[in-house]
């Protein structure tokens, strides 16, 4: 490694030092100390190289969150292969697809995840259980001493992992992130939340997902330990472990926690945690209970695969006074608002969220028109439209490419859906633009309603009167048992949009 090597990796053996009888992970039955995680990766790092790993070779990761998966990753940055994180909610075919363009050397896999690499070329696999068998693979070679082996000179920016991005716009693209970009993103994440080694981490967001990441990262930079929650896990077990295990801090959609409420939340009149990450620029009404109740502190935040995670955060007492905001920059990353043609815009004037600083993405792997298009600014431009006013106060409008152009007027979803988060008898709902011949595009709405409820597309009409303007009513409304979510809650508009449309859905 050269003298000026900055990465997540120089950030964790810094912790592997300094508390190195501090635990790193609780996973399941397991607990590893700091020290106990760094000679794991030291061990896996001889491991691959013996094995006829380089440096840049792609290493794929199709496991359950935990001390494997971190342990996985720490190793790629130290020999300087490239993680190559894997969704395992994705069918067989998409991860085929991923591992035809990532072209993994080698892939970690849990044995459940069998099925899912049945179609795809995934190099040499190594089975990893999830609950440490001692006789397992894995455990093999990170519990036992291995070869010395010459660790390779590496250059200091280099690709750590490759995030694939959804591919609502077409095929997956693998966001490649340095390991300098992760360690700035949660070193600005530990400032910004005020972390110190006796943070205790709920992790709860799959690790593949940049929100479950960013937040881990961070724990491996502060010297603080990652609670991890089994995959299998409903929300007694895992407010249990929130409690057994003294956590201090976790992002979750409000699904994770909110059925907490009617349980056995406040034990002796505390909870354990005290900070909470949310969504910015929602109700602020639905993180209140969190706010009061528990005593939480509660962060809202906005990010992307792009930024190495959130890039900007707002105080509960922020969001109560400017519900539709997403907040500050955070203090690593530089904010603007672009046109069209790259030109940065006037405070209140609409346009392109745009991001600058140490953690935006190096580009997209094998992907050289997409990279150019995000990059080729000088700015990352992030697809989402948005605003900021003369404080610097972001804004988000919604994505760029789910705005929906109807008549000539552009309708932003998130307007909407605001107006159905007011209505007590919807659980759920979400529009999108479909296909229109008279307005090229209309705005169709999909509800959820609560058990019990109902509610006609006719007073769905009536409750948007005098609410928003007519051209941004819903003029279609489809009544689902539920909605296309991503791992962290992130409505899929664009699945929505290719649903069919028949006349009985007319408002």
């Amino acid at each position: 490694m050269g003298p000026h090597d900055f990465s997540l990796d120089t950030l964790f053996r810094a912790n592997a030092v300094l508390h190195a009888e501090r635990e790193a992970s609780v996973d399941g039955t397991q607990r590893l100390t700091y020290a106990e995680l760094d000679q794991r990766v030291d061990r896996l790092s001889a491991w691959l190289l013996s094995n006829g790993i380089a440096p840049g070779d792609r290493i794929a990761l199709l496991l359950t969150d935990g001390a494997p998966y971190v342990t996985v990753l720490l190793a790629c940055g130290r020999i300087g292969a490239i993680a190559t994180l894997l969704n395992w909610r994705l069918a067989p075919a998409e991860i085929a697809w991923i591992c035809g363009n990532a072209e993994p050397a080698m892939t970690f896999a849990n044995p459940r995840f069998a099925d899912l690499l049945s179609e795809a070329k995934a190099g040499e696999v190594i089975k990893v259980d999830e609950h440490h068998a001692a006789d397992g693979a894995f455990e093999a070679i990170v519990a036992n001493d291995q070869p010395a082996q010459t660790m390779p000179n590496l250059p200091d920016h280099r690709a750590l992992y490759m995030m694939y991005t959804s591919g609502t716009t077409g095929k997956p693209k693998g966001c490649m992130q340095s390991g300098a970009a992760i360690a700035s993103s949660a070193l600005g994440f530990c400032v910004r939340r005020g972390f110190s080694p006796q943070e205790r981490l709920l992790s709860i967001n799959p690790l593949f997902h940049v929100v479950g990441m960013q937040q881990v990262a961070a724990m491996l930079a502060c010297g603080g330990t990652c609670v991890f929650a089994g995959r299998d896990d409903d929300p007694a077990v895992v407010l249990e472990l929130v409690h057994r295990e003294a956590c201090t801090t976790t992002s979750a959609f409000p699904t994770i926690a909110f059925p907490w409420f009617h349980m056995d939340a406040v034990r002796d009149g505390e909870m354990p945690l005290t900070n909470y990450t949310g969504g910015a620029g929602m109700n602020p009404a639905i993180y209140a209970g969190i706010e009061e109740q528990w005593d939480c502190r509660v962060v809202g935040g906005y990010g992307q695969t792009e930024i190495c995670g959130f890039a900007t955060f707002i105080d509960y007492p922020d969001m109560l006074k400017d519900p539709k905001s997403i907040g500050w920059p955070m203090q690593h990353v530089t904010m603007t608002i672009l046109d069209p043609e790259g030109n940065e815009l006037r405070p209140g004037e609409e346009g392109e969220i745009a991001i600058r600083g140490p953690s935006v993405m190096m580009g997209y792997w094998r992907n050289e028109e997409a990279t150019e298009a995000a990059l080729g600014h000088g700015w990352l431009r992030t697809g989402d439209l948005g605003t900021m006013d003369s404080r610097g106060l972001g804004y988000l409008l919604g994505r760029a490419k789910e705005l929906i152009k109807t008549g000539g007027e552009n309708v932003y979803p998130a307007e909407v859906d605001a107006i159905f988060a007011e209505m007590p008898e919807v659980a759920d709902a979400g529009c999108a633009g479909v296909r229109d011949k008279k307005w090229g595009e209309a705005v169709k709405a999909f509800v959820v309603l609560h058990e019990g409820q109902s509610l006609t597309r006719e007073e769905i009409t009536a409750r948007f009167k005098d609410k928003i303007a007519s051209y941004k009513r819903p003029r279609y409304v489809e009544f689902v048992d539920k909605l296309p979510r991503d791992p962290i809650g992130k409505l899929q508009r664009m699945e929505l949009s290719q649903r069919p449309v028949t006349p009985d859905q007319a408002a």
